[in-house]
């Protein structure tokens, strides 16, 4: 059964908002770890290290973990990806904006291209999932807070590392459910 244009439309929008926050969370580590990279390896900070009584040989290693964490990870090309991802699903949300009253036929091509995007997709990192669908919520302007999905601080901090796998995010209102 193909979903009808608004739950297309929503779910289109949410894998944006998901590729964006991984993209601009995966640039933000790339540029830290390069900046890591060139000052560990300045001369001046060895200079600095040595004066506060830390061995050069730290500095040293510092700058090989560092450098190694960048390349195995290789977090520009992760960002390229999902940036790439991130287009097609805009490209797709702007033929779906772009027909006022869609055909079956329509419908179903729209979700077929959603299907094909996510198959190139990297596993998902679920507590970013959880915060995109808010965002999406927010974008969309559904207004009712009970709908947003709870996403605990430490899935916040952590989200761009840790995927969160099996974790139930649930909505506001059915939690209140639960406590009455």
């Amino acid at each position: 059964m193909t979903p009808d244009r608004d739950g297309i439309r929503f779910n289109v929008l949410r894998n944006a908002h998901y590729h964006t926050a991984r993209r601009r969370g995966l640039e933000r580590a790339n540029r830290i770890f390069s900046l890591l990279i060139i000052v560990l390896g300045a001369a001046a900070v060895g200079d600095a290290a040595a004066r506060l009584g830390v061995g050069t040989v730290w500095i040293g290693a510092a700058v090989a973990f560092v450098g190694s964490l960048q390349l195995v990870f290789d977090f520009g090309r992760q960002a390229r990806d999902h940036q790439a991802l991130q287009r097609d699903y805009y490209r797709l949300l702007a033929e779906i904006e772009r027909t006022i009253e869609p055909t079956a036929e329509q419908l179903a091509g729209w979700h077929g291209d959603m299907i094909a995007i996510t198959a190139d997709e990297p596993p998902t990192m679920r507590a970013l999932d959880a915060r995109a669908y808010n965002d999406t919520l927010g974008s969309l302007g559904y207004d009712d807070a009970g709908d947003r999905l709870v996403v605990p601080w430490q899935h916040i901090v952590l989200g761009h590392v840790l995927p969160f796998e099996g974790y139930e995010y649930r909505k506001r209102s059915e939690i209140a459910d639960d406590a009455t």
